[in-house]
């Protein structure tokens, strides 16, 4: 009897101490309510208390989908899926009666933005719209898992408070930005759940294993996507905000274990100037209320620090250029259940609790500023067309000829910003280029999206500060390598207004006798379409010479043949391909009759046969999660490539003969040893090519796969107090910055390339110095004024003029090559990402002039 005596204490003891620190909603919500018992709560659905486990994103739907059933004051909507096809969604608000008319008033809202109909509308009649962002990072839980208490609270609470305020305000709840992640972190941390909760922050429960539920699916960071849109996420809930267009809009986060908690307004120095100071009065207003509201709790908190305004591709700025007040929310995190911080014990049910404080606060400040929040947002839109007035340039024409895919997806991201642009209708010069008609749009500054028109196309140079949260620019056809100008007028030129059916469609251009198809390099889908032939085996051709048809037709260096003469070619499967290529691709091809041409026949050496790429890139620990996952994006996504994800564990033990390409991305690489070492330099010198990007080459040099010298940035901040030192590092930084490189345009690294001028992404301090002016291994340079577009100290800018940009070395039969800079940055920066794809396609064609780089 004793000893099950003993027993039952003993397992009552792990019980009570696995749930120690579950909290009852009575824990969170505000006290003195009464809520309707037909209602269910968190629990009822779950299956466990708020704060108990993390919620998965599957439970998380369980419960919207529930509460939407029970409660006239819910509708549940599904407008979008992952990459893993879960279900993105978001709750709509508000009291019975307009829950009955949500879309009249959400139709009368957009009204509100438009100006040609807004001060015909009386604000008093409308309520006001606030947007409820959580987790966009998905291991940054607590947000995601307030989303449900919110909820519950909105739609459960009675009493005569909260039906006034449902009845002047709709909150539109998106519980887990980031289904994806949200799963991935929820299942990490219930997968290392304790009975006997342990807070040290050294454990397991609290270090994710490598990517972490950081990232979506692609390991990309969403909440740098909001301009880009890069990601289905980000694609949906941009449509989705558009359609909407909420006067507050909430971006919540976490922060390191040992701070307390952040809202906005951000550093008063690193404000983005196309924010108004309305908008900052109104950001301080919401802030009064959270000091208040946290003060009431005992709950510590900063603002006006350490996270700022400047890039506007995030959820704390995007809305801020959308007619919206946009803010930001950092609690603490527990990555887990509880962990030692420097201000004590922090707990999960405590973090959700302050998400809770704030996101109410915010709710309530919105009801009673109503009309402030309403007039502002129809005022941003008046005022952005009085601005867009007085511009001398009152338009912007972007377009090439030759790239007709990249033309489109910048009309379609400028379109799901609400930015409309028109087909150009007649042939034009402007500035240095020329733009062809239905080839070319035309983006007219006068519209509602002035604001956000000018900060996507304009230059981001001076800043007030040196130091900055994010990047420091941000112009989209610098990404896209696209030419654009401004013009004075746009009177007479403007055809119809973009459509998605104007996706480019390819077809086929000439008859007769067939030998061979050929299409030209400089498309963005041109990789796409290269891999579909190769993935089927096809016999495939690249010419290393510009060549002219006997009747006229041009091709450069890059171009794609395929010779239908070659031996087991499969005509029908050919001809399927170039179908797809035409209509899938929109990629023109081009038949020829003859391998008679007036300079380069057909069966010359100049045109080599393309190997089929069989790539490697490295993974986990070590490795930049971000850069790897935009190379897996790209590769899967765009190129169409199967590829191998290796481990570096595996790639420690592994054969490397099955690869004849392997990337390295950003990362560091110190745990590989000589053995590993003496490995790749042996696949190396095989004939294979290896791709390094950014930080792996320190490892190459260390290593002395390749031989370089590297500038040292030995600045010190002699001179400076304390509290100055660190503003002086953070100056020293390149946080995100645009340059000019020259190309050598007959590089195979640079085919496809039709100007030798190419706008480059930097956010490191990489400077290859003494670098012999050897094109065949340096082909890409910057210029001698190369700064385009945002901030780098003047020194830096001095240091990088004339140097190398890339470096191609040879090592036997192969070589390597290295990317200095992040030719794929976040997934949108398809100008320079074309130089990766030569490098996979076009590496083994490359001619060294020298064998390891300059000594």
């Amino acid at each position: 009897m004793t000893k099950k005596f003993t027993l039952i204490i003993f397992l009552l003891t792990i019980v009570l101490a696995g749930s120690s620190i579950a909290q009852d909603l009575s824990y969170y919500l505000p006290k003195g309510v009464v809520y309707n018992p037909e209602i269910p709560k968190p629990e009822d659905v779950l299956g466990f208390r708020v704060g108990e486990f993390h919620a998965s994103h599957d439970n998380i739907v369980d419960y919207f989908r529930h509460l939407a059933q029970a409660s006239p004051r819910v509708k549940y909507e599904v407008y979008g899926k992952t990459h893993e096809n879960r279900p993105i969604t978001v709750a709509i608000i508000s009291s019975e009666s307009n829950m009955k008319r949500i879309e009249e008033i959400r139709q009368q809202h957009l009204q509100l933005n438009d100006p040609s109909v807004s001060s015909k509308l009386n604000v008093t009649d409308l309520p006001v719209v606030v947007w409820l962002s959580h987790s966009i990072h998905g291991n940054e839980a607590s947000a995601t898992n307030c989303s449900m208490l919110t909820a519950y609270y909105l739609a459960s609470a009675s009493g005569k408070e909260m039906e006034e305020m449902l009845e002047k305000t709709v909150i539109l709840i998106d519980p887990a930005t980031n289904p994806d992640g949200v799963q991935r972190f929820s299942t990490w941390a219930n997968g290392n759940k304790s009975y006997m909760t342990n807070p040290d922050p050294a454990s397991r429960e609290h270090n994710e294993s490598w990517p972490g539920g950081r990232y979506n699916h692609y390991w990309f960071d969403l909440n740098r996507d909001w301009l880009p849109i890069e990601q289905p996420e980000s694609e949906a809930r941009i449509r989705k905000l558009q359609e909407w267009k909420p006067n507050i809009l909430i971006d919540e986060h976490e922060q390191g274990a040992n701070s307390s908690f952040h809202f906005s307004p951000g550093e008063p120095s690193r404000i983005n100037s196309l924010i108004s100071a309305e908008n900052q009065a109104l950001t301080q207003k919401l802030a009064d209320n959270y000091a208040k509201a946290f003060d009431e709790a005992g709950s510590f908190y900063f603002s006006k620090e350490r996270y700022d305004d400047y890039y506007i591709g995030r959820g704390s700025t995007y809305p801020d250029l959308n007619g919206g007040v946009a803010l930001l929310f950092e609690q603490a995190s527990v990555r887990g259940f509880v962990q030692e911080s420097e201000n004590g014990l922090l707990t999960f049910p405590f973090a959700i609790r302050n998400q809770f404080i704030g996101t109410i606060s915010t709710v309530k400040t919105a009801f009673s500023l109503k009309n402030e929040f309403l007039n502002y947002q129809r005022n941003y839109y008046l005022s952005a067309i009085e601005e867009a007035k007085k511009e001398i340039q009152k338009a912007y024409v972007f377009g090439a000829l030759n790239d007709r895919n990249t033309t489109f997806k910048f009309a379609q991201l400028l379109n799901n910003h609400g930015i409309k642009s028109y087909l150009l209708k007649n042939d034009l010069n402007a500035g240095t280029h020329s733009f062809k008609a239905s080839f070319a749009y035309v983006v007219p500054v006068d519209q509602a999206q002035y604001r956000l028109i000018k900060s996507i196309f304009g230059l981001h140079l001076n800043p007030k500060d040196s130091s900055f949260y994010d990047i420091s620019a941000w112009n989209i056809p610098q990404a896209y390598n696209l030419p654009f100008e401004m013009i004075k007028t746009y009177s007479g030129i403007t055809g119809d207004i973009f459509s998605e059916e104007q996706l480019p469609k390819g077809k086929i251009i000439g008859s007769g006798l067939t030998i061979a198809y050929v299409f030209k390099w400089d498309d963005y889908h041109a990789p796409g379409a290269l891999s579909r032939l190769l993935n089927e085996n096809i016999v495939v051709k690249v010419a290393g010479k510009s060549f002219e048809t006997l009747d006229g037709l041009k091709f450069g260096q890059g171009s794609i043949l395929i010779p239908l003469g070659s031996i087991n070619t499969d005509q029908a499967k050919v001809e399927k391909i170039i179908s797809e290529i035409n209509l899938i691709d929109g990629i023109d091809v081009y038949l020829i009759n003859t391998g008679d041409n007036k300079s380069v026949d057909l069966g010359s050496s100049y045109f080599s046969v393309i190997t089929k790429p069989k790539i490697a890139v490295l993974t986990d620990d070590g490795v930049n999660a971000i850069n790897a996952g935009q190379i897996w994006h790209l590769l899967d996504t765009k190129y169409k490539i199967p590829f191998t994800m290796l481990p570096l564990k595996a790639f420690k033990q592994s054969s490397l003969n099955r690869y004849n390409i392997i990337v390295m991305p950003d990362g560091n690489y110190q745990d590989l040893d000589e053995k590993v070492t003496g490995k790749l330099q042996d696949w190396v010198a095989a004939g294979n090519t290896l791709i390094a990007f950014e930080s792996a080459i320190n490892w190459l040099n260390k290593n002395k796969l390749v031989t370089i010298e590297l500038e040292k940035d030995e600045i010190k901040a002699i001179g400076f107090n304390y509290e100055n030192s660190a503003l002086f590092k953070a100056s020293r930084e390149i946080p995100g910055t645009v340059f000019e490189t020259r190309l050598d345009l007959t590089h195979p690294i640079n085919y496809g390339f039709q100007t030798d001028r190419l706008p480059a992404f930097k956010d490191n301090k990489i400077i290859q110095l003494k670098a012999e002016n050897i094109s065949a291994n340096y082909p890409v340079w910057y210029t001698s004024s190369p700064l385009l577009d945002g901030y780098a100290p003047l020194r830096f800018i001095k240091s990088l003029s004339g140097t190398p940009a890339l470096g191609i070395f040879g090592l036997k039969k192969g070589r390597i090559i290295a990317y200095y800079n992040n030719v794929v940055f976040r997934g949108y920066w398809s100008g320079t990402s074309r130089q990766f794809a030569n490098g996979l396609f076009f590496g083994d064609k490359i001619r060294l002039s020298s064998g390891n780089g300059p000594e």
